[in-house]
């Protein structure tokens, strides 16, 4: 079944060139997902949000070869299952100030538990602060404390846009090094 966001292409030939994707290429994209989770409706969902990417991506899509426009679907089916998954699995972060809100801890057992937490990842955070390299402490600062947008980030650090998830990674594998190395040394 051609999904309706292809259905609705204006440009007759582009239209006609991703019904004809859709049909040839259905079964790999849902087979891609599908190794992924088993979740019917996130199945569903995956299939259609990687065809929506597809759209954009139609003059490239006509200027490969067979054999690389199957690794690009299968690319792109992959890419937006594990971004789907992570992003709709993933527990909404609270803000500093829910973490900073004592005004009533009889009310909520866990506030009291999730201040001491947070208190106590910043203050390991503290002592390697000056110890991780000036870029990883500004996206670290910028995202986390900050709260700025990633485009913003990318911005500044004249990166793409979607390069900042990476750099943002990076940034946190490094301070969690050098918090395991410190308490390796303190050991």
């Amino acid at each position: 079944m051609i999904p309706q966001c292809i259905l609705v292409i204006e440009d007759d030939d582009d239209r006609a060139f991703m019904s004809d994707l859709v049909k040839a290429y259905e079964r790999i994209i849902y087979s891609t997902v599908r190794k992924i989770t088993t979740d019917c409706w996130d199945v569903d969902e995956i299939y259609q949000i990687t065809w929506v990417r597809l759209i954009d991506k139609i003059p490239l899509l006509r200027s490969q070869s067979r054999d690389q426009r199957v690794n690009y679907l299968i690319s792109t089916a992959h890419n937006t299952a594990l971004n789907y998954l992570r992003d709709s699995k993933r527990p909404k972060e609270l803000s500093y100030e829910d973490y900073m809100d004592t005004s009533d801890f009889r009310n909520d057992d866990h506030l009291a538990e999730r201040y001491l937490v947070k208190e106590e990842e910043l203050a390991q955070l503290s002592r390697v602060w000056s110890k991780l390299d000036e870029r990883s402490r500004y996206i670290l600062e910028g995202y986390y404390i900050l709260e700025r947008p990633m485009d913003e980030l990318a911005q500044e650090l004249g990166i793409k846009p979607s390069s900042i998830r990476m750099a943002l990674t990076r940034a946190r594998k490094a301070a969690y090094a050098l918090l395991e190395k410190e308490e390796q040394m303190q050991k």
